[in-house]
């Protein structure tokens, strides 16, 4: 017999408990992303948190701590790393060291609703592109009493550079000049005449100010000049744009007129390469607004205006042509950080020729946060031209496919089901799960024929999920499809859950008319595989026992007198279940 290593058995332990923690924190990132995508309503963040309740508590149950520390982009346990932040994403490490969280722990007696608070919180700082929301205050104000966290004062973690420091290159005096150009306009409020006197009235507090930022590091100074400068920019693009517009009614030679908007149209793309997307967008509803103008009130020169209108819309549907909109692509993979609000504005102002090609957008984005700005944008856009959506189906990404079925759903459009034919049966599962879930979402005996279609599909997890959607919509004409499967001598050997499922949809969905089906399943005998047959009986019986009518509870009580006693017992239960809900329903009147 080899000797026993007890060393190498510690080890052995030691990386099972690594192993489970990374699983934990994965499913927790799932969680997150879950509600990243779909409604907070939709049954499936539910069943991650439900998920990721029950793995903690099955942890902690022999653990009684779960504790990690925090580092700004990697999650450790036991000074081994469990998770790590994808490149140029923040995610779980990012969003709890930035509000100075350096520990995490969960404790024995964990709770679903703290799982459900914590993840919410989570989810509301995943969801800030400002990074405005605070975690820990909001944790703080849930008041978890099994999950703690070791917080830092910001001010002492960050090294706060000496006046020594600070570049020698930077022009404070730049500064000073554009703060003095902001005070000029209050002058006459003051009584004032004359640069000089104001200078020398504003002198102290501007040196102030300036003393002040001594107190600044590099990089801070540096976003402090990015902010002057880009309120200086916005003030010219107004002017520029009031400009334009006087322009765009003044001038008399079209060729003039064509040559100033090829000018326009290189600005918009000088401002696109520098993601100033907030701009761009501002020139685009500016050139939109101009010719909606100059088609209610066209003037004395009709044709010169309409021409020039034209030039506007050429510019317009430039915009939003395919070399552009991938243009904007590789500045949102080349930018670390770019206010996607911003992009979402101008991508929203393009016209309805940029749906295709933003929909490419979702198989050239690296980024998870920029690929669900596309998908919200493709939602608002899409919803009146379904079909320039199409051609992401066809789209040999599954993550691509995924994402516009996804799009379809949240559109929520009768339309959208016939799209959704086509993909009903794509080859990656992931797809077809997707494909259910929006089903869910549209209404209409389209969307309901294809759910029941799903009840064939070859993956267990996907007929599970159509069961359930057929249910949530009671769907009258998937009956016969599940009276086909249940009737069938294999359904006995499916899965239980699936089973479970399958039978539950039914009573859920037939009401009175599946008590007799039900109660006839109950007393069929069986003499092969007689387990599996009774576990469908017993399932039976509870689906009886969901429908909550008198016939259904006639039919239990019947049943309840089998000599069988497992049979006799379910019976029993589901009756108890009746009398139970009776009782509420009562005290609920009477209250």
């Amino acid at each position: 017999m080899p000797e026993f290593d007890f060393e190498t058995e510690l080890e052995q332990i030691d990386l099972v408990e690594i192993e489970s923690v990374k699983r934990l924190i994965h499913l927790l990132d799932n969680t997150l992303k879950s509600l990243l995508i779909y409604p907070c309503n939709n049954p499936i963040p539910k069943e991650f948190k439900r998920k990721l309740h029950r793995g903690l508590s099955e942890f902690l149950d022999s653990r009684d701590e779960l504790k990690v520390k925090v580092t700004s982009s990697q999650l450790l346990y036991e000074e081994k790393v469990v998770y790590e932040d994808k490149e140029k994403e923040k995610g779980l490490a990012f969003i709890l060291h930035k509000d100075g969280v350096r520990e995490l722990a969960f404790l024995k007696g964990l709770e679903q609703e703290e799982v459900d608070d914590f993840v919410e919180a989570m989810e509301a700082c995943l969801k800030s592109d400002e990074l405005e929301e605070d975690l820990v205050t909001m944790l703080w104000e849930k008041d978890l009493n099994h999950i703690k966290y070791l917080v830092v004062d910001d001010l002492l973690d960050v090294d706060v550079p000496s006046a020594e420091d600070i570049p020698d290159n930077w022009d404070f005096n730049k500064l000073l000049r554009s703060e003095f150009a902001l005070l000029r306009e209050d002058a006459s409020e003051f009584g004032l005449d004359g640069p000089d006197e104001l200078y020398q009235y504003k002198e102290q507090p501007i040196k102030q100010l300036l003393d002040k930022l001594k107190e600044f590091s590099p990089e801070e100074i540096e976003s402090i000049q990015k902010l002057l400068e880009m309120d200086n920019r916005r003030g010219s693009l107004d002017d520029f744009l009031n400009v334009l517009t006087e322009i765009f009614f003044a001038e008399k030679d079209l060729s003039e007129f064509k040559q100033m908007m090829e000018t326009i149209e290189r600005i918009l793309d000088g401002l696109i390469n520098v993601a100033d997307f907030r701009s761009a967008s501002v020139v685009v509803c500016r050139l939109k607004r101009l010719d909606e103008m100059m088609q209610k009130h066209p003037g004395r020169t009709e044709d010169l205006a309409k021409n020039k209108a034209e030039a506007i819309r050429t510019i317009v549907h430039a915009a939003g042509e395919g070399d552009k909109i991938k243009r904007i692509s590789q500045v949102l993979n080349e930018r670390e950080k770019i206010e996607l609000s911003w992009v979402k504005e101008y991508l929203l102002s393009l016209n309805w020729n940029s749906i295709p090609h933003i929909v490419g957008m979702l198989g050239e984005l690296k980024g998870f946060q920029a690929r669900k700005m596309v998908c919200d944008v493709l939602t608002e856009k899409g919803k009146d031209h379904l079909e320039l959506l199409e051609e992401g189906l066809i789209d040999p990404r599954w993550y691509v496919v995924r994402n516009v079925v996804s799009v379809l759903g949240r559109i929520g459009s009768e339309k959208g089901a016939k799209f959704l034919r086509r993909v009903i049966r794509h080859p990656d599962v992931r797809v077809r799960k997707e494909v259910v879930s929006s089903l869910f979402k549209i209404s209409g005996s389209v969307a309901g024929r294809l759910l029941a279609s799903s009840l064939e599909d070859q993956d267990k997890r996907i007929r599970i999920l159509a069961c359930r959607g057929l249910a949530q919509r009671k769907e009258k004409e998937a009956m016969p499809a599940l009276m086909k499967i249940l009737e069938e001598d294999q359904f006995k050997d499916k899965p239980a859950e699936e089973k479970k499922q399958m039978l539950e949809s039914f009573a859920s969905i037939g009401g009175d008319g599946a008590i007799p089906f039900l109660a006839k399943l109950v007393s069929k005998r069986c003499w092969l595989k007689r387990d599996k047959h009774n576990e469908t009986r017993i399932f039976a019986i509870g689906a009886l026992g969901l429908i909550d009518l008198p016939e259904a509870q006639q039919a239990l009580i019947r049943l309840s007198k089998k000599r069988n006693k497992v049979i006799r017992q379910a019976c029993q239960r589901a009756l108890h279940r009746f009398d139970s809900s009776r009782i509420r329903r009562e005290e609920s009147t009477n209250t």
